[in-house]
């Protein structure tokens, strides 16, 4: 008992001796520099948000099946995509403006399409440069003045 007593004793002052080792991470990645690029869809999730469980479908098919998946290209200021052929398209036109709500912890992306009108997607994870970009489109229904979040489109692009 007594030798367990000691060791006991041993182990707690050697445990509460060690000192924790600090490590610099260093500073956060430019979202500027993570956008910027050709991007190419790579998944697509429809979610319907009124159902309980939140059911989904994958809706890459519709997209994939025309032969040509469906991209974006950002400059620093400027969107353009390719969606040729498909008959919808995420971003309400062929070329626009975009902008971060935040510059440095961005959670959203507001686009503004040539001769459109100004909307915004969500982003559903960090967009540094080694990131897929990850955005949601939320879709409301509006009913006696009172907007519903009825679905939500899930789409995902990797770099080119």
């Amino acid at each position: 008992m007594k030798n367990y007593v000691y060791i006991l004793l041993v182990s707690t002052l050697l445990v509460g001796a060690c000192k924790k080792e600090t490590k610099e991470i260093g500073m956060p990645a430019s979202k500027m520099e993570g956008i910027m690029a050709d991007w190419q869809m790579s998944k697509a999730i429809q979610v319907d948000e009124t159902s309980l469980t939140k059911e989904s479908a994958n809706i890459f098919g519709y997209f994939s099946n025309s032969g040509k998946l469906p991209n974006i290209k950002f400059t620093a200021t400027t969107y353009t995509v390719d969606t040729a052929g498909l008959s919808f398209n995420f971003f309400g036109g062929a070329s626009g403006t975009w902008a971060f709500d935040d510059v440095l912890y961005p959670s959203k992306i507001t686009f503004t399409p040539d001769g459109g009108t100004a909307f915004d997607l969500k982003l559903n994870g960090p967009i540094r440069p080694q990131d897929n970009l990850k955005l949601s489109k939320e879709v409301y229904n509006s009913c006696k003045g009172k907007d519903t979040w009825v679905m939500s489109y899930n789409i995902e692009f990797l770099r080119k």
